[in-house]
């Protein structure tokens, strides 16, 4: 996959765990507001079963695939909006290249 390229290629990120992160958000906030500051496994589970059932829905899934533009199938609409530079690699200067341990077989080479 491309460099950041994933909110165009992963449908299920944009159209469903965002909502599902914000619903849950807003679950949570409304634990704080009832002073529980601490969230258990027994408030945790409702609070994302909340969450879960407003945000994981056919509309939005259709929705992500929509929005990212794979669905209906469109793969220049996707491509169009990378930021795509070529670049011809270049070598590295010789004194950049890592260094390779040698055994060393006089006092001279020790000495320098």
């Amino acid at each position: 996959m491309p460099l950041h390229s994933s909110h165009l290629l992963q449908p299920l990120d944009v159209g469903c765990f965002a909502p599902l992160k914000k619903a849950y958000n807003g679950q949570v906030l409304d634990l704080m507001c009832n002073y529980i500051t601490h969230i258990l496994k027994e408030a945790f589970l409702p609070a994302f079963r909340a969450a879960f059932n407003a945000s994981i829905t056919p509309k939005n899934t259709r929705g992500g695939f929509r929005g990212t533009e794979l669905v209906p199938f469109n793969p220049e609409a996707v491509i169009s909006k990378l930021d795509i530079r070529l670049k011809t690699p270049i070598p590295p200067p010789a004194e950049d290249l890592p260094w390779e341990a040698e055994t060393l077989s006089n006092v001279a080479e020790i000495a320098s």
